[in-house]
């Protein structure tokens, strides 16, 4: 299964912190890894609110 750019980037910026988030519920883990993928998932969410905001 290929994915496109569009697709990749999407899974980047939010499928793969919010596993992050899971995981860190099912194994103790700093908090500094948490406050790491929320503060990820936030840089993406801006990432790909931008582009449509322009317009």
């Amino acid at each position: 299964m290929k994915l496109s750019g569009r697709e990749m980037t999407v899974f980047i910026a939010l499928i793969a912190p919010l596993l992050f988030l899971i995981a860190a519920l099912l194994v103790p883990v700093n908090i500094w890894v948490i406050m790491l993928a929320i503060l990820w998932l936030g840089t993406g969410l801006t990432i790909l609110y931008l582009p449509s905001a322009e317009e």
